[in-house]
């Protein structure tokens, strides 16, 4: 089992922030020592101390943030265990297509090849200019205790 596990985002609307506490606190319960790391204070974060990366993210306007894809493009993430999730509108009503359109592109141009990758819920654009929360907790549960098993 990996003595440490650094689960890093970048959100804006919100929902990847709250999957990766989810996904935390299940690979918490499971035995792993787990950090949480916010790319909008992270400046200079070192990769080096944990033994698997669990990374996360959204899309605004039908692109993955680029502090996200900045991040995606470090050497270091090749030499790790590696999962990657994404919050998405679209994922509401198709998981797939999401991942197919956002994730899948973009971790094949950084030659990343994830244990797992997948695309949940997220936020929707409501009315007032306000976002409407579409997350579902419990797929982000699901999918962190499947893949506690596979980071072993």
């Amino acid at each position: 089992m990996p003595e440490s596990v650094a689960v890093v985002y970048f959100s804006k609307g919100g929902a990847a922030a709250r999957y990766a506490s989810v996904i935390a606190d299940e690979l918490g319960a499971a035995g792993y020592d787990v950090t949480t790391i916010d790319l909008r204070d992270a400046r200079r974060l070192a990769l080096e101390p944990y033994s698997a990366i669990v990374f996360g993210t959204g899309v605004r306007i039908g692109m993955v943030y680029w502090r996200a894809r900045r991040f995606l493009k470090r050497k270091e993430l090749l030499d790790k265990p590696l999962a990657v999730f994404l919050a998405s509108g679209i994922a509401i009503e198709d998981p797939d297509k999401a991942r197919r359109k956002f994730l899948d592109p973009l971790l094949a141009k950084r030659g990343l090849q994830p244990i797992m990758a997948v695309a949940l819920p997220g936020m929707l654009p409501g009315s007032g200019g306000k976002l409407e929360d579409r997350t579902e907790e419990e797929k982000a549960r699901a999918w962190a205790r499947d893949l506690a098993t596979r980071l072993l």
